[in-house]
């Protein structure tokens, strides 16, 4: 029942920046071990503690120290990133060709150290390279072309050296490997980067801290740019892809913005008046900031219409599953950085202290009204919305703490109720579960109506601060474009799909990325409960025995993680909502075999009953159970064919993710374990 299995070493050079970090942690996160972080420093207690790396002390432009990295570490899958020691004094115009030469020099050594290895141990090894493009060359090329002088060169030749020295390296290095097969070559062009309004970038305040400038000479028209956050998915699912992308320079993109529109989320988010200054290049190499001439080429090449345009839908393509960071969600999780609260940004971003639980008599929102209850942190407000206040489900609800909890009517098909269910003051945050089966009366269209009707209201409310949405991912989109295999089914309303209400909720999830509201999306796992539901009685031969029946070879791994444990996380999220916002988190706390769980049940349920029945498994094809089945058996089926591609799943899921927001969460055997006295499910195995 463990996580994943590795897929070997590997090794990141440059790993205490930005992108360094980023990857360390997507590598571990994708099964990579030991991921190997080669830097400067001597102690990086976040790259060994927090994520678990193994730390190599080395220089990049140290030969010996790369040399010995690649050979004991043999790692087969590498990532480089490298930097340029740009000038440090305000007002220096030289030194730039000189960095730019120097880091220029650090990558063709780098990759004939690397060949010269692989000449000793004959390891196939594939890297990604981090790079940006060759502006010089491109200036180059267009004054050829055209006799115009896009950018000026500064005092010592260079044109925005830290990105030239890059591109140069890279095509430098795609020549050079370009006839040795076993080693092969991705690069990634980066754009500009969310994290330049960190530094450079960063508003400014005027004298009364009035307003707040953003001075850049970056043009009024779109400009693209990433977060560094979606390297992690990107740098493995490359990795993963090696004959594909080898070769190849991907030119990334997260999102297009003006920088209008990068002023103005600034302001939605801190309530300051923020706008944009856009400066001519002079005046940007003028300001008061080292290394100032070089971001005022850098400005002057991305802000013209004439720069080389990056590739959003390859940039999706390569990110699958994960959804590109958008620059809103990066500015709420870094909205208490040092840069901003240094210069008067600072966000009051008040506790959420009131939820609204939409879906609260499901058994996701019960476990979610039930983790805020026990939350010892704060005395929560929950209004549960139902559409039957006088149901038996809804008053079992509100016993559980009739002081804190309210029962709101409110109809998923109603948007003015839903509206309703939001107005006041205790809906700060918003939990949202849709039910396919009861709700949606297992209509898919109808289903994504419920979700979309909801993330409307809580757009419109001006009192709601985070949504945390349990959603799923697109079953559909990932059989197509991992090809999964898995068949379509047609549902009870006559359409066909692979798993509907799977889709229907990707939709609405996509749907809510496009609003002015900040969302945590919760992915969830099979839950531990439903094996109980898939075990039967029989008797065969006059004889009783229980028989586990699930889709799915005996050996088979399926993730599962108990409802019980989404309550819990809900809590934890609302708790540091800020951090969470437009992240997607899949929860699981095991990969188990259908084997393994019959002999854990049989373990703890069984062993030491008198009387009790043999727990076996049983084999079923998903074809023969798809026909067999009812809708909702049937969609089990489709769910466990899914379930059981691991390696498709685990790119949404990740235990250790799961145990770092939920540090409680209880294992498979534990929960079991647990749950030994549980009368329903004593019931089911025949146990008084």
């Amino acid at each position: 029942m463990t996580d994943m299995i590795s897929k070997g070493p590997s090794l990141v050079f440059g790993a205490s920046g930005e992108q360094g970090r980023v990857v360390v942690e997507g590598l571990v996160d994708t099964g990579y071990s030991p991921v190997y972080a080669f830097t400067r420093l001597k102690h990086d207690t976040y790259l060994t503690d927090a994520i678990g790396a193994k730390l190599i002390t080395g220089d990049l432009e140290n030969p010996d120290d790369v040399r010995i990295a690649l050979r004991q570490t043999r790692a087969q899958t590498v990532y480089l990133v490298t930097t340029t020691a740009l000038p440090t004094e305000i007002g220096q115009t030289t030194g730039f060709s000189a960095a730019a030469t120097a880091e220029f020099q650090a990558i063709v050594n780098f990759f004939h150290l690397l060949k010269a290895v692989y000449d000793e141990d004959k390891l196939p090894r594939h890297v990604v390279l981090s790079t940006r493009d060759n502006v010089q060359e491109v200036t180059r090329k267009n004054f050829e072309e055209t006799g115009d002088i896009w950018i000026d060169p500064l005092d010592d030749g260079s044109i925005v050296p830290h990105y030239s020295a890059k591109g140069k390296g890279a095509q430098y290095a795609l020549k050079y490997l370009d006839d040795i097969g076993d080693l092969k070559l991705t690069c990634l062009a980066l754009p500009f980067m969310y994290s330049n309004f960190l530094g450079f970038f960063c508003p400014l305040p005027n004298e009364g801290r009035t307003q707040w400038v953003l001075s850049a000479s970056l043009g009024e028209g779109k400009v693209d740019m990433m977060g560094s956050a979606d390297l992690a998915a990107i740098v493995p699912n490359i990795f993963a892809n090696s004959d594909k992308y080898d070769g190849e320079i991907i030119r990334l993109v997260g999102e297009r913005l003006t920088i209008d529109e990068v002023a103005g989320a600034f302001a939605d988010l801190f309530g300051k008046d923020v706008i944009y200054n856009p400066l001519t290049p002079a005046e940007v190499a003028a300001l008061p900031f080292a290394a100032a001439p070089a971001m005022a080429q850098m400005c002057q090449f991305l802000g013209d219409p004439r720069s080389l345009q990056h590739d959003l839908e390859v940039s999706k393509e390569v990110a699958f599953p994960k959804q590109l960071q958008r620059f809103e969600d990066w500015l709420l999780t870094h909205s208490d950085s040092t840069a901003f609260t240094q210069v008067g940004l600072d966000v009051d971003a008040p506790d959420i202290e009131s939820v609204t639980v939409f879906g609260a008599t499901s058994s996701e929102g019960v476990s979610v009204v039930k983790g805020l209850l026990a939350d010892t942190r704060k005395s929560y407000r929950i209004r549960a919305t139902t559409r039957h206040l006088d149901s038996e489900k809804a008053k079992a609800l509100q016993k559980l703490d009739p002081s804190r909890i309210d029962l709101v009517y409110a109809d998923f098909d109603d948007i003015d109720s839903c509206r309703a269910a939001l107005a006041g003051e205790f809906s700060q945050g918003v939990f949202l579960a849709t039910d396919f089966y009861e709700d949606a009366a297992q209509d898919m269209e109808a289903e994504e109506q419920h979700a979309k009707n909801v993330i409307d209201a809580c757009e419109a409310a001006k009192n709601v601060k985070h949504v945390v949405f349990s959603t799923m991912e697109s079953v559909e989109e990932m059989n197509q474009k991992l090809n999964l295999g898995l068949p379509k089914v047609i549902d009870n309303k006559g359409k066909e799909g692979t798993i509907v209400q799977f889709d229907a909720k990707a939709r609405a999830a996509a749907y809510a990325r496009t609003k002015k509201i900040s969302v945590t999306y919760v992915l969830m796992p099979c839950y531990s409960e439903v094996f109980f539901d898939m075990i039967e009685k029989r008797i065969e031969q006059g004889k009783e025995k229980l028989v586990l029946t699930i889709p799915l070879k005996n050996d088979a791994k399926v993730m599962c993680m108990s409802v019980d444990e989404l309550g819990p996380a809900v809590a934890n999220i609302f708790d540091s909502y800020q951090v969470y916002a437009g992240h997607e988190i899949g929860l699981v706390t095991d990969f188990v075999s259908v084997a393994e769980v019959k002999d854990l049940i049989a373990e703890i349920f069984l062993a030491n009953e008198k009387d009790a029945m043999t727990l076996e498994t049983e084999e079923v094809s998903s074809d023969d159970w798809i026909e067999a089945k009812d809708t909702y058996m049937k969609d089990l089926g489709q769910m466990f064919a899914y379930m059981s591609h691991s390696d498709a799943v685990k790119m949404r899921r990740s235990i250790a993710k799961t145990m770092k927001l939920v540090p409680e969460a209880r294992a498979l055997r534990q929960w079991v374990e647990q749950n030994r006295e549980n009368v329903a499910f004593r019931e089911k195995l025949g146990l008084r």
